[in-house]
């Protein structure tokens, strides 16, 4: 992979206009992969206002990971919970968005529906049950935040599959999720 270090008004013009890029003084930059910048180049852009009076404050984090049904645990009854292992949202984020963008059927039972959770509030994620007992591989939408966006402690994403009966009859699945939000 081709890298290049861009710094000082060649970043500021990759921000604020990067049509330029196509053609004059940066037409090098055609055909590479990855651009770079250190640091402390991309903390001078940080609160910094750009084109058109978009400033610069933040990150969007997006967190991905897909489980298999043997993952979850079985709470008993009904339930099956995973933690997600991939990362968890920290102090000071805002949450955005959630999305299931892939599910292999959770089989086994009539019906099983995910929510999307921190722990102690099972759904502070999505604003629904999304059906994971059919497969879409295309993905599901997961409707909106329902609790508390900003985040004053870390938090350890959980899903929650619930059944028809008892989770233990559930004998195949997996669902992608990503988890949107900003530092």
């Amino acid at each position: 992979m081709a890298k290049f270090k861009l710094a000082g008004q060649a970043l500021r013009t990759l921000i604020d206009a990067p049509e330029t890029l196509v053609t004059g003084d940066f037409a090098v930059l055609d055909g590479l992969s990855a651009l770079t910048a250190s640091a402390a180049e991309l903390n001078q852009l940080d609160n910094t206002t750009l084109t058109a009076g978009i400033t610069l404050t933040a990150s969007v984090v997006k967190l991905t990971q897909t489980v298999g049904f043997a993952a979850f645990t079985d709470g008993g009854a009904a339930v099956g919970t995973f933690p997600l292992t991939v990362g968890t949202i920290p102090v000071g984020a805002v949450f955005l968005s959630a999305a299931v963008t892939a599910v292999t059927g959770f089989a086994g039972d009539e019906s099983a529906a995910l929510t999307i959770g921190d722990g102690t509030d099972v759904d502070r994620y999505n604003t629904s049950t999304v059906d994971v007992f059919t497969t879409a591989a295309a993905g599901v939408a997961a409707g909106i935040p329902s609790g508390v966006t900003y985040h004053a402690a870390a938090k350890t994403v959980t899903l929650t599959i619930t059944t028809n009966a008892d989770f233990t009859s559930v004998s195949a699945g997996s669902v992608t999720v990503e988890l949107f939000y900003l530092t």
